[in-house]
């Protein structure tokens, strides 16, 4: 018995193309005018709408795409919301661990993650859709909001220990006899205040 050699396609053969010239087409829906993208992109966003209903929003704005390449970009467009999602909850839990040490490893180690994370992806995008910039803005403002708050709350806790400082200065002061000028300008010195 020998043994059956398997089959060969020639690559001109539509039935069984090469697999990067299948991969290497854009999604019709990627390449539809920015308005009618951004209708599409908001029914999904809001999950209002099904494949039939943004094939016809397509339509009545002067497109054309084909049902399965909407169900396609339906599916990834959902598929990148679905793990945005999961990041905005890790990152809750990081926060968690963030708020009672702002300082820490663990919120220096978090911050750098996340915008290495946000840049990388960035340059995975070759054909980034509205929607996908969306959602990176959304998450690179996020970042940028928790880095002021963490900023925020650094400085706060330093300013309640120097105020902290400076009383306990004041009344080991008076009570080691200095005068009231000097307690006054160690206060001073120690708050920063000229």
């Amino acid at each position: 018995m020998s043994p059956k050699a398997a089959p060969t396609y020639p690559a001109s053969n539509a039935r069984h193309p090469e697999p990067s010239v299948a991969r290497g087409r854009k999604n019709t829906v990627v390449t539809l005018d920015p308005r009618i993208r951004e209708s599409v992109d908001t029914a999904i966003r809001e999950g209002r709408a099904t494949i039939d209903d943004i094939v016809a929003i397509i339509r009545a704005m002067g497109g054309d795409a084909s049902r399965s390449a909407v169900g396609r970009y339906k599916q990834q467009a959902e598929s990148q919301m679905q793990k945005y999602r999961e990041a905005q909850e890790i990152a809750k839990v990081w926060i968690g661990k963030l708020a009672t040490d702002p300082e820490g490893d663990v919120g220096r180690l978090l911050s750098e993650m996340l915008r290495t994370a946000a840049f990388q992806t960035i340059g995975d995008m070759e054909a980034a859709g509205p929607m996908d910039l969306m959602l990176l803005a959304k998450a690179l403002k996020d970042l940028a909001g928790a880095d002021k708050l963490t900023a925020e709350r650094i400085l706060k806790v330093r300013t309640e220990a120097a105020k902290e400082a400076a009383e306990k200065v004041a009344a080991v002061g008076k009570a080691k006899g200095l005068s009231k000028e000097t307690v006054e300008e160690l206060r001073r010195e120690i708050l920063g205040v000229r």
